[in-house]
């Protein structure tokens, strides 16, 4: 492995956060309020337990700590993910646009780093970013994230 890809290995685990990290509860209940109600949590992190843990408000999830990944099982409604934020965050991303296309979700709501030097970010294609101010700090973490995030969205017209 050589040092620039030593180094990015390093960045990008210090500068993400863990991949149980839950959504603030103040952002996601702005986020329900204007694009929602959300139907579908396709990134829940049950902890292999069947019930999500950080959970906002109950709602049909794919867990993935319980074998659901929700990658690869259909979409429906209105869709709020949490992502991990480790190296599956492209195929999510992809995940998104698919399930838009084929015309099985309405919206897609989706948190992300903000990486725009990243392939997938520039490749991702979304109706519409919102990026967030400050430095969100996510349910279970002390201090607040060590980068800026955004909520990517994607609708069907």
């Amino acid at each position: 492995m050589g040092t620039a890809t030593k180094a990015r290995a390093y960045i990008d685990r210090k500068s993400s956060p863990p991949t149980e990290a839950g959504t603030p509860p103040e952002l996601y209940d702005r986020l329900d309020r204007t694009f929602g109600p959300f139907t579908l949590d396709p990134a829940a992190n049950c902890g292999g337990h069947g019930e999500p843990r950080n959970v906002i408000r109950p709602m049909p999830h794919y867990c993935l700590g319980c074998g659901q990944n929700g990658l690869g099982l259909p979409w429906h409604g209105k869709v709020y993910v949490n992502p991990p934020f480790d190296k599956s965050l492209p195929m999510w991303v992809a995940k998104a646009r698919i399930e838009i296309r084929q015309e099985r979700a309405h919206l897609v709501a989706m948190l992300l780093p903000v990486r725009t030097g990243r392939k997938w970010w520039q490749e991702m294609a979304a109706d519409h970013i919102i990026y967030l101010p400050g430095r969100l700090r996510f349910v279970g973490e002390t201090n607040s994230a060590p980068f800026d995030t955004a909520v990517a969205l994607w609708w069907q017209l």
